[in-house]
């Protein structure tokens, strides 16, 4: 696969002499250490990169006195590097830095009091960089290529024939958007999945197995891909005799199918990739249909619309996978913020603002991370002489729990506001704040997991019964 390169940016005139060039013919950036010190910007850069499985490092610059910052990227649990930004500055070069995964955002390494720039291309990662250094990191650039989708192999029976002459259902797809079952006595006969294709175009795909006249039609099950709806992952049961996929059942993050064929018999298996969606399948059929494989790729973090307006210093937090905590410091508007988020088995807190100990309240809202997250925040805020002034938060989770105010919401002239996306969790916020007061918040919606209500679950009984909110698909 040809990396595509961006030219480097930075220093103006950087000569031949200081360039160094670290290839296009890795797999993965998998840490970053910077550093750099005051009035200098960025001294020194070191990537350690993954090659067929062998680590390499390389450096530029020199180190001197100043602030070291890593950044590591979990490569072996599908986290790849997406972009950079950064300021630069056409004497001194490279400033600040912060980079960006699918996943999550570093922080700002470096001083942002420059020119900024982005290094990144839409629907690729970074697997290589360039650029120009001496004393200094004068210029970056960076390689590119194409995120392939993940294929998980075929799970289920033995026997039956490849579908297709390519073994699946095609890759120009972006996503499925209905699948139809049919079902008799020795299990699933058949199976056929509507995909969006590329250019946002319904295609029904191909039929796999057979009709015979003994069985039954389900009704289909439908993701809504126009409601953001994403399908991430099927369980399904076996029979090792016979080698036919007996049940399947399809979960997105807004619901969950019923329970379709023959119910709970047999060997279980899971078609699941974390943090990833199906967007097509592959797989084995003939009379029945014996196994069923899938392609993922990487579920899409969107950027919530920003409440209130820019004023100050601008904060991104980036992505996590979620919130455990979230921390205002208030009199009549919210004065700090702190998030506590789960950061890989860690917990990273970002405060923004400015606590004044002789003045103001305090108030926190403590999630229950892993089994919780948060769905929404509501809140107040105020306008003044062309400022915008957070009043208060409220949050809402997936365990239909609600927080107390967090802040101030008495008052006149106050507007409301919601941060929400559905079947999606608030895994990150950015703003502006100055002078110890928030002005802004916005949040990162990610698509999570539909999560069955137990009380719901124990009343629809186990295979055949289904209440109509999650999905549900009966016998025809």
């Amino acid at each position: 696969m040809t990396a595509q390169r961006l030219e480097a940016v930075g220093v103006k005139n950087a000569t031949d002499r200081y360039e160094w060039d670290d290839g296009s013919d890795h797999d993965d950036v998998t840490t970053i250490y910077v550093e750099g010190g005051l009035h200098q910007g960025i001294q020194c850069i070191k990537f350690d990169y993954v090659k067929t499985g062998q680590p390499t490092r390389s450096s530029h610059g020199y180190s001197r006195e100043g602030f070291t910052q890593m950044f590591e990227i979990d490569h072996l649990n599908n986290e790849h590097l997406e972009s950079v930004e950064g300021y630069k500055s056409f004497t001194k070069g490279i400033q600040a830095l912060q980079f960006r995964t699918n996943l999550r955002v570093s922080e700002m390494m470096g001083y942002a009091n420059s020119e900024k720039f982005t290094l990144a291309v839409d629907g690729k990662k970074i697997i290589g960089f360039h650029g120009s250094a001496w004393k200094d990191l004068g210029t970056l650039g960076a390689y590119f290529i194409e995120i392939l989708p993940t294929r998980l192999e075929p799970k289920g029976g033995e026997g039956g024939d490849e579908w297709n002459d390519t073994g699946d259902d095609g890759a120009d797809h972006e996503g499925v958007t209905k699948v139809t079952v049919r079902c008799g006595y020795e299990g699933v006969q058949n199976i056929r999945f509507d995909y969006i294709n590329k250019d946002g175009h319904v295609q029904e795909g191909p039929l796999h197995g057979s009709t015979p006249d003994e069985g039954f039609d389900l009704v289909p099950f439908e993701i809504n891909h126009l409601e953001k709806e994403y399908l991430l992952s099927v369980d399904g049961y076996y029979d090792e005799t016979s080698g036919v996929i007996q049940t399947l059942q399809f979960k997105t993050n807004m619901k969950i199918s019923k329970q379709m064929g023959n119910g709970k018999r047999g060997t279980k298996f899971s078609l699941e990739c974390n943090g990833m969606r199906i967007i097509w399948f592959h797989g084995y059929a003939k009379e029945n249909l014996n196994s069923l494989g899938a392609y993922f790729t990487r579920l899409p973090h969107t950027k919530l619309e920003l409440i209130g307006n820019s004023n100050g210093d601008h904060w991104d937090d980036g992505t996590f996978q979620g919130v455990r905590k979230v921390f205002v410091h208030y009199d009549e508007s919210i004065r700090s913020i702190t998030f506590e988020y789960e950061n890989q088995g860690k917990v990273e807190a970002r405060e923004h603002g400015l606590k004044a100990a002789a003045v103001g309240k305090d108030a926190e809202y403590v999630l229950d991370y892993p089994n919780e997250y948060i769905t929404s925040v509501e809140g107040k805020f105020a306008k003044s002489n062309g400022y915008t002034y957070i009043r208060s938060l409220t949050i809402k989770t997936s365990k239909e729990r609600t927080s107390p105010t967090l802040g101030n919401a008495v008052g006149e002239n106050l507007f409301d506001f919601v941060l929400e996306s559905k079947g999606c969790a608030l895994v990150g916020f950015y703003g502006w704040c100055d002078y110890g007061v928030v002005h802004s918040i916005g949040a990162y919606s990610y698509p999570m997991p539909f999560v069955q209500d137990p009380a719901k679950l124990e009343a629809q009984g186990d295979d055949e019964g289904a209440s109509s909110d999650n999905g549900g698909v009966d016998g025809g």
